[in-house]
């Protein structure tokens, strides 16, 4: 990239025991640590590139993105880049995360690094069960014995899934001996899975902490357990009062976290959430709320929690001037632009569409709502269609984009691409493009030549658009073989 410039991703205020909204959008599968007074978190990337972003705050509540993780996909992988687990053992970081084999099973794997914006060195996969290996995290025993903690994905084919451990190296990057059970899927709420483990020592015993059923889409059903043992070895207890989170009327299928010890010495467990207001469109979106351990020692969250103080709006906009290419910009991670910051204005060179792409060249932003409006200055090239659109992914899409002499109303639905609506293009060399979503699906597009007078051009459905495991990003796009330029963007909540 060139240039970045670190956006607050969130602002609320804490107050404990309740649920709070800490980084809006899209920001699954959490993982949180804590290293003198700084905290660090990073997510699941999916298929977005870069590749884990490295999230920092001072007090729990403002994050800023100061890197990524993997500006480019490990090697040995092609896709999934899910649950990225931070892990300090006082000298060195250490990401374990998911990937996709080249041609082969999801596995576990780790990258290490001496400070954590990188530069960090991945070591390729530790754990490729048939099944698939994944959510893997690291803890380290009373006698300073570091363990690897994962699922066997054994729900992908209609199997129980284990959380397995297995002693690692004290360098944390080489498993040795043999595997063991933990526990597995046994009981109703779970359903057909538990996964996403994070084990924590509290008083006599260690506590894991786990997901259990359905964890995305407008169907889920996701929730939190704990079960504890005194031994890494176990043998491992569940909660009889699990699931310790479940949904409420703010928040849907909570999951998949992480605990860490504030300065305060609270116990604060970070995790993802869907909002019920924006649903699936905006994504799961991460929370923290604080642990409180019950006179039996199992710990406790109090469930019917509200938002109170929510943000105000201006947490959820953001705006680029193009100065430099702010560091929030992603891109499909399988079909990385070629772009930069020129003369104060994004050049984006376009990407002829393909059979697995027919958008193009894409750059990103996450929604933050479910009710925005998105607009760009864009100038009309020549040879390639500069755009604006509610991306879900290269194969889902819907947007607008001028070529000279041409505006055109465009759907990308199941890999299969539709022009809604297509006329004669203003004959100006700049054009302002405008999108406006209700709802997080309900979209309309319209363009100016002033940025004053707007004239409506269509509208879709977009309810097709998010990915099961993602939310709606809005994206500038550039299809054909010249490249577009962009004077700036801006997101806000409306």
């Amino acid at each position: 990239m060139t240039g970045t410039s670190n956006v607050a991703l969130s602002q609320t205020v804490l107050l404990d025991r309740t649920q709070k909204l800490v980084i809006a959008g899209d920001f699954p599968d959490p993982s949180i640590i804590r290293v003198g007074d700084t905290y660090y978190a990073s997510c699941s990337s999916s298929e977005w590139g870069p590749v884990f972003s490295i999230a920092k705050s001072t007090n729990l509540i403002d994050w800023s993105v100061v890197d990524y993780a993997m500006p480019v996909r490990p090697a040995w992988s092609t896709s999934n880049y899910w649950a990225p687990e931070l892990y300090h053992d006082g000298k060195q970081f250490f990401i374990y995360y998911t990937g996709r084999k080249a041609g082969g099973p999801l596995c576990v794997s780790v990258a290490t690094a001496d400070q954590i914006e990188g530069p960090w060195t991945d070591h390729g996969p530790l754990v490729c069960e048939a099944a698939g290996s994944i959510d893997a995290s690291c803890v380290k025993d009373d006698k300073g014995q570091k363990f690897l903690i994962w699922k066997e994905d054994g729900n992908s084919i209609n199997q129980p899934t284990p959380i397995w451990a297995q002693k690692l190296e004290a360098n944390g990057i080489v498993t040795m001996g043999e595997k063991f059970e933990l526990f597995r899927n046994d009981t109703p709420w779970e359903r057909n899975l538990v996964e996403g483990p994070f084990i924590m020592k509290k008083g006599d015993y260690f506590y894991c902490f786990y997901a259990g059923a359905g964890c995305c889409g407008i169907d889920c059903d996701y929730a939190v357990g704990v079960a504890r043992s005194k031994s890494i070895e176990g043998k491992w207890e569940k909660y009889v009062n699990n699931p310790i989170l479940a949904g409420n009327a703010e928040w849907k299928c909570p999951g998949h976290g992480t605990v860490v010890t504030d300065k305060q010495g609270n116990d604060i467990f970070m995790y993802h959430a869907y909002s019920t207001e924006s649903s699936v469109f905006v994504g799961r979106q991460t929370l923290i709320s604080q642990l409180n351990w019950n006179k039996e020692g199992w710990p406790e969250i109090q469930h019917n929690a509200t938002i109170l103080n929510a943000p105000s709006n201006s947490v959820f906009n953001f705006r680029d001037d193009f100065t430099t290419i702010n560091n929030q910009w992603r891109w499909p991670v399988e079909y990385k632009p070629s772009f930069t910051a020129k003369i104060g204005m994004l050049a984006l060179t376009g990407m002829a569409a393909g059979a697995e792409n027919k958008v193009g060249a894409v750059l990103a932003q996450s929604t933050l709502s479910s009710d925005y409006e998105a607009s760009t200055a864009v100038k009309i090239s020549q040879g390639v269609y500069s755009g604006l659109s509610a991306f879900g992914d290269e194969k889902n899409a819907v947007g607008i984009s001028v070529e000279k002499g041409n505006l055109v109303l465009w759907k990308v639905e199941r890999n299969t691409k539709t022009i809604i609506k297509q006329s004669k293009a203003p004959a100006i060399s700049k054009l302002y493009l405008k999108l406006m979503v209700n709802q997080g699906k309900l979209l309309s597009f319209a363009y100016s030549t002033n940025e004053k007078d707007w004239i409506a051009f269509g509208e879709a459905d977009g309810t097709f658009l998010p990915p099961w495991d993602r939310g709606v990003r809005v994206a500038v796009v550039a299809e054909g073989t010249g490249v577009a330029y962009f004077d700036w963007f801006n997101l806000i909540k409306i």
